[in-house]
């Protein structure tokens, strides 16, 4: 649910001017005294990198106190240490102050009583009332503040009844304890509401929503909830006016935990490919969705602090263009680089440059942030974006019968392979992206084998091939994807690398790839968050480009959907028992008219995981829940305009038939998890990668042509035919 947040100028006046206080409590717990607890990785590196982003953007705020309790700092976090702050701050604050509660710990499940608690340092689980933080107490405690103005954060996982794997590298916040236990999730939901309910300054934040869980990834150094949330705390989530609010926040950290599961599955399936063309059948599974919460019933605003401009000593991102083919510039290329990208841009080409000294560039562009050194680390640095090269080359190959191969660059300069390689090799504390615009060559595997080398934070080559003739159609293929992106969601390199695979003729250009086996997302274009449409700069620039239409119906997809304005009936108020007046659509079965303008109307105000949303709602019975449970997405001032717009969609008539048979109905979640499970049992792995290329490059299929395909990507007569009769019975 992403409810509403309103504006008041009262609201930053009375911080700024010592009328008020912001209280902060921070927990975070990575050791338990209890060894039937497993421990945490990041919880106290959590709340270091939130105090720290916390005390830079409440620098304008007269008055504050902030309280953080870990395991590395000061007094151990036990169950009387953190009551004994939570009591002194809710005792002392007054009705114009604000208390903002952050824990990043185990939560169970107490058997008895039914009470979610919050697990410290000294709890045992043989007796969690007494020895943790029960949730109810917590509410409790601030029931008796005299501010109705509370934000409380829980990073935790809900589920107690599940195991605590290893997928991949990450792992996520679960309890390794008895399948007997019921799951938490829905007590805590259940008592975070009926507390919001009784005060409408109250709002809670859980890092994701029922049955799923908390994630954490080496890569980021934090759990992916508190990693965003401390980036927008840093200003990505701040609005025009450079505020930072709640509601924005949650927004903000909503969309990125989810877009960042997505890229990084989308780049779990790239490097599967890769494993299974090499012969490799050791694939990683994808991440289950984690999809941050929020429970608020009023409405108010509680202002966290204002833009924190930092210092950046060196540019984080950085392109070269090395072209030796064409007489001129690239001007929109570098500029997608440089604005959308947010490189630090440069191109060399015939016409430019010394050529004699590309050598000594290409040195000095890659091993720049490999020398530098943080003389005093902070929990921070690991939330900056990560040091990214792209280096991206155009020019002919030539090649000896010794295996020695070189770039041909302008005024018969040549870059060896191996003097290529050697560079790549020392810039390991960078990502690299590396480009290879090669027109007529057959050696462009062998660049891609060679130049692979391991970096910390990973490398994508991506390299193509064509005729003479076509030497610009990879180019031009690369600036029109590129440009279209919506940069509020940005573009990683395996997304880039299914749009040129999608787009660049076959027959005229040969393209290849190779990422790294690294769970870091590399962004060609990184996410960008613009509170007002009219401040991304680059579609400013190119307005025309942007408003090219190209049609989505997947998160996978990189190309920006323009907003349909729907026609409306004349305005009336949108009551529970209008809504019940939505037909049933024999179990959900809508046309893709209506799905298309249903993604549509919710992209306005979710953006590119309006897709994901639609997609999960779809699981409902009838239309009258389907608008619920949108409605619930979307922030509470927009909510009524929507079920309008929605309901009118559902009602309107269609060139789709109702009378189709069952098995020619669209695909649920339940029918997707029986073809790859009958599909396993008679190929093995690559079923899920057959049924995920079907779905990307089908996006409107039915469940009966699914099932066709299916049956045409097995071999053998008999086991299509089994198949077959398994789906169908």
């Amino acid at each position: 649910m992403s409810p509403l947040g309103i504006g008041s100028s009262d609201s930053t006046y009375i911080f700024t001017t010592g009328e008020a206080k912001l209280w902060i409590l921070l927990v975070g717990i990575n050791e338990y005294q209890d060894v039937s607890l497993p421990n945490l990785r990041y919880p106290a590196g959590d709340c270091e990198a939130l105090g720290d982003a916390l005390a830079k953007v409440t620098q304008r705020f007269l008055r504050k106190e902030v309280i953080i309790h870990h395991d590395f700092m000061g007094e151990t976090p036990t169950v009387k240490t953190v009551c004994r702050s939570l009591e002194r701050i809710v005792s002392k604050a007054k009705p114009t102050d604000s208390i903002f509660l952050y824990f990043s710990c185990h939560g169970m499940l107490e058997s008895d009583t039914q009470d979610v608690v919050l697990c410290l340092s000294d709890t045992r689980r043989e007796n969690l009332p007494d020895t943790g933080l029960p949730v109810q107490k917590l509410l409790q405690i601030l029931e008796t503040s005299r501010t109705n103005q509370q934000l409380v954060c829980l990073d935790t996982c809900h589920s107690g009844d599940m195991k605590m794997p290893q997928i991949n590298n990450a792992s996520f916040r679960e309890l390794n304890i008895t399948e007997t236990l019921l799951n938490p999730a829905t007590n805590l939901v259940n008592a975070l509401r009926k507390r919001a309910s009784r005060s409408k300054g109250f709002c809670a934040l859980l890092s994701c929503d029922q049955g799923q869980q908390s994630w954490e990834f080496p890569e980021l150094g934090h759990g992916v909830f508190t990693y965003y949330l401390v980036r927008g705390l840093l200003g990505e989530a701040a609005d025009s006016h450079g505020v930072i609010e709640a509601d924005g926040l949650y927004k903000y950290v909503y969309r990125q935990t989810l877009q960042y599961i997505d890229k990084l599955n989308h780049q779990l399936r790239l490097i599967n490919k890769q494993k299974l063309n090499r012969g490799d059948r050791k694939l990683y599974p994808e991440y289950p969705l984690q999809t941050p919460k929020r429970i608020v019933e009023g409405v108010g605003e509680f202002i966290l602090g204002f833009k924190y401009d930092a210092d950046e000593s060196h540019q984080q991102r950085r392109a070269l263009v090395i072209d030796g083919l064409s007489n001129k510039i690239n001007t929109d290329l570098i500029d997608i680089f440089a604005h959308a990208g947010d490189f630090q841009a440069e191109c060399w080409h015939q016409q430019s440059k010394s050529w004699s000294d590309i050598e000594i560039k290409i040195q000095g562009f890659l091993d720049r942030d490999s020398k530098s050194t943080i003389k005093s680390p902070s929990y921070l640095e690991l939330i900056k974006p990560t040091p990214t090269c792209l280096l991206y080359l155009r020019g002919y190959i030539e090649e000896n019968e010794n295996g020695e191969a070189w770039f041909i660059l302008g005024n018969g300069v040549l870059l060896s392979r191996s003097c290529l390689k050697q560079q790549l090799q020392r810039a390991t504390k960078t990502q690299q992206i590396i480009i290879l615009d090669c027109p007529n060559t057959n050696s462009l595997k062998k660049w891609i084998e060679y130049c692979q080398c391991g970096t910390e934070y990973g490398q994508c080559i991506i390299a193509a091939t064509s005729t003479i003739d076509k030497s610009e159609l990879f180019c031009q293929t690369l600036h029109k994807i590129l440009a279209s992106v919506n940069v509020q969601v940005g573009l990683s390199v395996s997304k880039l690398i299914t749009e040129l695979q999608k787009r660049l003729p076959k027959q005229d250009v040969t393209l290849d790839f190779w990422i790294s086996e690294t769970q870091t997302i590399i962004d060609i274009l990184p996410s960008k968050n613009y509170p007002n449409f009219s401040q991304r700069p680059y579609l400013q620039r190119n307005q025309q480009e942007q408003q090219k239409k190209f049609p989505s119906h997947h998160l996978d997809d990189v190309t920006e959907i323009p907003s349909t304005t729907l026609p409306l009936p004349s305005p009336i108020p949108v009551t529970s028992e209008a809504i019940e007046t939505v037909k049933p659509q024999l179990n959900l079965l809508l046309s893709s008219e209506q799905l298309t303008e249903l993604e549509n109307l919710l992209k306005q105000s979710l953006g590119i995981v309006a897709s994901i949303v639609l997609k999960k709602a779809l699981k409902v019975n009838n239309g009258a829940e389907l608008i619920r449970t949108l409605a619930n997405y979307l922030p509470h001032k927009e909510q009524e305009k929507f079920k309008e717009q929605a309901l009118f969609i559902l009602n309107k008539k269609s060139s789709f038939s109702l009378s189709r048979s069952a098995n020619e109905q669209t695909i649920n979640a339940a029918f997707l998890g029986k073809c790859e499970r009958e599909l396993t049992n008679l190929i093995g792995s690559d079923a899920r990668l057959n049924i995920q290329h079907i779905l990307e490059s089908h996006t409107q299929i039915t469940s009966k042509e699914l099932v066709d395909k299916l049956i045409a990507k097995i071999p053998d007569p008999q086991l299509a035919l089994k198949f077959k009769q398994r789906i169908w019975g």
